[in-house]
């Protein structure tokens, strides 16, 4: 999957937030635990990536292009 088609999919997860590969998750679109639990699970549905496989690399993200990397390197 592109890079562009998974920050489509971050960003449904965040209304009303641009999302680039270059964004921190946490200061650029204030993401939290939370918050990041919803984009892995989205990721998960949308891509079909074991996310379960791959929590603590998702965990230790801290750019959206870091989530791109781990969705890529997962085989999406």
């Amino acid at each position: 999957m592109t890079e562009e088609a998974l920050c489509q999919i971050i960003a449904s997860v965040l209304p009303g937030r641009d999302v680039a590969p270059s964004m921190s998750l946490r200061n650029d679109l204030g993401v939290d635990s939370i918050g990041l639990m919803s984009i892995v699970f989205v990721l998960e549905e949308q891509t079909g990536i074991d996310a379960m496989s791959h929590m603590g690399e998702f965990i230790e993200a801290e750019y959206v292009h870091d989530i791109v990397g781990i969705c890529q390197g997962a085989g999406s």
